[in-house]
């Protein structure tokens, strides 16, 4: 099969793809036939040098990805819950490694949904890591409901695109920030309130929020903290440069999260659901094949993407 392999850490030449043997699988695990894998920051930080990088390079093929969809070739004789023909998505190994960036990965139940029919292999690809994390922090951080006002950043992103769908989806009043050739596609996904980051101080324009989904860090903490109320929540993501937050939220009377995702099955099927009945919808701004990866790697990298990337591995 084609995989990805990434020969050491560095830039996206250490990209090579690769003819490796279809894996193996056990009594308690399930061989996915890949249709797309997503693209994520995080990957394009193990490829530059993370805590992930070292583990991944001892395997014998170090493959990247954790986002992917499939249709099920085989399944371990302790699997229950799938069978060979079932169209699947998920988070998969994480977080362990998932090695999705191939034309077969390994999966265990935990780490597998159904896709619903109506949904396309891509758009449930594309509704992994960045949709469960913003689902995962403003539902169980943020506690959103129909008294919330929140601030999301970087709303036209991956997390950010999906995080204003959720915050209204809770029934909350959505202040968003992002560029002003995007004002209009924040706005039909659904925010209340548009901010064009360049030329607007969101911390004059959104004020007395509730909760403020930062996915940027930097000097977007201390600024956001004006944003919030006495005892408002300021959630930040791992991507974000966010290593004071806790410290700085409690100085100033609000209340600091570095979120981390759970990777758990009852919240991606509340995803899937959400993505059968329409209520959520990805935007997958660009598509490469598995041979593409480079050019995937540097499309991520360059910044301001609309929604996801994805990879069409089949």
């Amino acid at each position: 099969m084609k995989a990805v392999i990434l020969k050491q850490i560095g830039d996206v030449d250490q990209l090579i793809v690769q003819d490796i043997p279809i894996p193996t699988i056990n009594k308690d695990e399930i061989l996915i036939k890949t249709k797309v894998a997503s693209i994520n920051p995080i990957e394009v930080k193990t490829r530059n040098g993370n805590r992930f990088s070292e583990p991944l390079l001892e395997l014998e093929h170090p493959i990247l990805g954790w986002d992917a969809s499939g249709v099920v070739e085989k399944v371990g004789e302790n699997v229950t819950e799938f069978k060979p023909g079932d169209a699947v998505f998920g988070i998969i190994g994480f977080p362990g490694f998932g090695k999705t960036y191939a034309e077969y990965f390994v999966a265990k139940e935990q780490h597998l949904t159904l896709k619903p029919e109506s949904v396309s292999f891509a758009d449930a690809a594309a509704s992994t890591i960045a949709a469960i994390t913003a689902y995962q922090a403003l539902k169980y951080f943020g506690k959103l409901n129909a008294d919330t006002k929140v601030l999301i950043h970087a709303a036209s992103g991956g997390v950010g695109h999906y995080g204003v769908q959720f915050a209204k989806h809770f029934g909350a009043e959505v202040w968003a920030t992002a560029s002003e050739a995007k004002e209009d596609y924040v706005k039909a996904l659904g925010a209340d309130h548009f901010i064009d980051y360049k030329s607007q101080k969101f911390e004059k324009e959104a004020q007395n929020m509730d909760v403020v989904f930062d996915l940027i860090g930097g000097d977007y903490i201390d600024r956001s903290l004006k944003s919030l109320k006495e005892g408002g929540i300021l959630i930040s993501i791992p991507s974000a440069t966010n290593a004071e937050v806790e410290e700085k939220a409690e100085k100033a009377g609000r209340i600091g999260v570095r979120f981390s995702l759970e990777n758990n099955k009852k919240d991606m099927q509340a995803i899937a659901h959400l993505l059968n009945t329409g209520e959520l919808k990805p935007h997958i701004s660009k598509s490469f094949t598995i041979d593409q990866i480079r050019d995937a790697h540097l499309a991520l990298e360059e910044g301001h993407v609309k929604g996801k990337i994805v990879i069409t591995v089949a």
